[in-house]
């Protein structure tokens, strides 16, 4: 949701890629021990809106990049689309307790450009989680973090990944 936030787009304006590489950093970042955050996740990311407003994608940082794409094509994904109806049991997972939207539910006009974010402008617990993620020299595996998520075993399948790539 902070990503959203911070992007300033709905969920169904994110590219597919891009929900990947949240979820792999978040388990990437489980499995190290570190707070992910918003801030933290964009700092390896750019984006660039265009007008009219399409889809917004977040564009690996070249020098920096530390996930690979989850697939060099997604076919179809525009032609679906979903509504979202908030019922009383499901208030704390879209509205904060104000009763303010955690994150857009339509299409913005105007996402956030995320441009070159430098180091300085991070907290300090950000800059923990960057920098850690930083000792890592190859792209890690997106695809492999992802299916992490839905695994039985989730600690051997990462210390898996882990070891493939010699990172343990």
């Amino acid at each position: 949701m902070g990503v959203l936030r911070a992007l300033d787009v709905a969920p169904a304006q994110l590219h597919p890629n891009s929900w990947a590489y949240m979820q792999a950093f978040r388990i990437l970042c489980q499995f190290l021990y570190l707070e992910p955050s918003p801030y933290a996740f964009l700092y390896f990311y750019d984006t660039r809106p265009r007008q009219p407003t399409t889809w917004l994608a977040l564009i690996s940082r070249l020098s920096i990049s530390r996930l690979d794409a989850f697939s060099q094509s997604f076919k179809h994904f525009k032609d679906g689309y979903f509504k979202v109806m908030v019922k009383e049991e499901g208030k704390p997972y879209f509205l904060n307790a104000n009763g303010s939207t955690k994150f857009p539910f339509s299409w913005t006009g105007t996402p956030s450009r995320y441009k070159d974010m430098g180091t300085d402008e991070l907290s300090a617990g950000d800059k923990e989680v960057v920098e850690t993620l930083m000792k890592f020299v190859d792209k890690l595996p997106t695809k492999g973090l992802v299916r992490v998520y839905n695994s039985v075993h989730p600690i051997i399948d990462i210390e898996g990944i882990c070891l493939l790539l010699k990172l343990c």
